[in-house]
């Protein structure tokens, strides 16, 4: 018994002797581990309030007031501490960032996309707050990797989380750039932005553009970097016809060079078997693993093309173009119903033809506009009693409601009764009666009435009700600008309200600048692209919205248009700013 006894007190002292040398081996690795101590972050080292040395200087300062200033000496301070973990010199700590207060920053270390590093700091004094979450941030095994060389190509993330101090930016060219969120904030917009918004979005498409079929896709993918597996008939038409938008500003001679090639995949997509009901429609998509052209033909996507066709006619003369969008409109007279609205599409599935028979906004819309261009140029009466059809149709519905209308895909809402605007306009150009030129304004009216003027909630001031998403408000803003130089050309009628002058026009063109401002805010740059593996490839895309970072073409196509129909009537010099709340105590 008394050797059991004196085996388990050896046994003990063994276990205690283990354990003792693994805490103190387990502190020497780290110790090892550790690039720099880091000694000039603890307790001891840290001067005195108001203590004042020859590499530490700290005074208690008031509370910002210039929170640019803030985060430009913030993000200065933490980059200065990041270069002290490699070059082991002392920290000096800034006079400005010596404030008082309930401090709690994070730290997030971005390089090349990815998260190397994150860490918390805690203190009364701003400054020793941040330098702790700076050491944090380092000490994350993540950045075990992570050279003084890496430096330059890391981002910082700085944010503070806990009342009053919530606010949070990123550095960008040596600066921290305002945050909600993850999104960079857009506060002031000047004609010089939009023009960069231009050309970027322009290389952005050039980029969607598939360099084997010259069709274009309709998604990226930007946190995987990829495209889908098909190309769109709908989505190639219209990024086109940006790009002519385009070449009508710059005269890109690249556009031209692309044109023949965009303009062969468009007749590629389009079905020319005379034996066949749907002659001259357009195939909705095709898909390049199995190079077939799927079967379903939508009207939107023929009215859209037609669109495109008519631009490139216009350009070039070349009669093919003509002849295409007319076979394309021949289709669309055959796709209407007795009450004037448009079957919306006709798709093969389980071995026969399926109709869509539910009422559509934007196809309507899309149809008029299209059908009304077609007989602008041809004076083929069939396209307009065809556009007449849709034209009394949504006249009776908005006599009806007096207000937003609506189909039966969706309720009433600014996106489709935006396109109830923009195919009226069209009509009106070819019927000249004043009738529809009133329900243009009016309605107008109430889509103005719709934005979202809260500058105090920039995520959506300058958005619309009812709508989550750039495609969207992209459309509604394309929609004003078209409205505005609309207006400029027809004033309304006296019936509209009071006796109206061109300057009321501006209204629309100011609801638009308001958008370009949210759709900016929401488009990839060298600021907010922090976060993505192929940052160049998303530069100039225009993300969904907030929550959802792909990008739309039709995103792009939409915002684009607008920026580029209105850059000729836009002033030098500052066009909208939202001014930023100090930082309070």
């Amino acid at each position: 018994m008394n050797f059991l006894k004196d085996s388990r007190a050896n046994w003990k002292y063994i276990l205690i002797v283990v354990i003792l040398t693994a805490i103190v081996g387990g502190g020497i690795w780290l110790l090892a581990k550790q690039k720099v101590p880091f000694t000039e972050f603890s307790e001891i080292n840290k001067p005195e309030e108001g203590e004042m040395d020859i590499n530490n200087e700290i005074n208690i300062r008031e509370y910002p007031s210039d929170s640019e200033q803030f985060r430009n000496l913030t993000i200065k301070f933490v980059r200065e501490v990041a270069e002290n973990y490699f070059d082991e010199q002392v920290i000096k700590y800034p006079e400005e960032l010596g404030i008082r207060g309930n401090w709690v920053p994070y730290i997030t270390i971005y390089h090349q996309g990815e998260i190397k590093g994150s860490g918390k700091g805690e203190d009364e004094i701003l400054s020793f707050a941040l330098a702790e979450a700076t050491k944090v941030a380092f000490n994350d095994e993540r950045c075990e990797n992570l050279t003084k060389k890496d430096l330059k190509d890391v981002i910082f993330l700085v944010k503070f989380l806990i009342p009053p101090n919530q606010f949070s930016f990123v550095e960008y060219d040596g600066k921290g750039k305002e945050l909600i969120g993850d999104l960079v904030v857009i506060r002031n917009l000047n004609k010089e932005l939009i023009r960069q918004k231009i050309e970027q979005g322009k290389e952005f498409l050039y980029r969607v553009m598939n360099k084997n079929e010259y069709g274009f896709y309709k998604k990226y993918d930007v946190l995987n970097d990829d495209f889908e597996d098909r190309l769109h008939t709908v989505y190639s038409a219209s990024i086109i016809y940006t790009f002519l938008y385009i070449y009508d500003l710059e005269r890109d001679e690249r556009i031209l060079e692309y044109m023949p090639d965009w303009g062969n995949f468009l007749f590629f997509m389009q079905n020319k078997d005379e034996e066949d009901e749907r002659y001259g429609a357009f195939h909705y998509s095709y898909y390049l693993d199995s190079k077939e052209r799927e079967k379903k033909f939508v009207v939107g996507t023929s009215a859209l093309t037609i669109f495109t066709l008519l631009r490139l006619y216009d350009l070039t003369g070349d009669s093919k173009y003509l002849e295409s969008a007319k076979l394309a409109g021949d289709w669309l007279t055959t796709m209407q119903k007795p009450d004037g609205s448009m079957r919306s599409y006709v798709r093969y599935s389980d071995g026969k033809w399926v109709y869509g028979d539910k009422e559509s906004l934007l196809y309507n819309g899309q149809v008029l506009s299209a059908l009304s261009k077609l007989f602008q140029v041809t004076q083929d009466k069939k396209y307009y009693d065809t556009a007449e059809g849709i034209a009394r149709l949504f006249a009776e519905k908005y006599e009806k409601e007096k207000g937003y209308i609506k189909g039966e895909y969706r309720e009433k809402n600014p996106i489709s009764n935006s396109w109830v605007v923009m195919s009226l306009m069209d009509f009106y150009r070819v019927s000249q009666v004043d009738y529809y030129k009133n329900i243009i304004f009016e309605l107008s009216e109430k889509v103005l009435e719709n934005q979202k003027n809260d500058m105090d909630n920039l995520l959506h001031y300058g958005g619309w009700g009812e709508v989550y998403s750039t495609s969207g408000i992209g459309w509604i803003s394309e929609v004003m600008v078209e409205t505005y130089i609309f207006c400029k050309e027809f004033i309304p009628a006296p019936k509209f309200g009071v006796e109206a002058s061109k300057e009321d026009c501006n209204k629309y063109k100011d609801s638009a600048i308001k958008a370009m401002r949210l759709l900016i805010q929401n488009t990839y740059s060298e600021e907010n692209t922090f976060f993505l593996k192929n940052p160049k490839r998303a530069m100039g895309g225009v993300f969904w919205n907030e929550q959802n970072k792909y990008v739309r073409t039709d995103s792009v196509c939409h915002a684009l248009n607008g920026y580029v129909r209105i850059m000729n009537d836009l002033e030098d010099g500052l066009l909208l700013s939202v001014p930023g709340k100090p930082f309070v105590p």
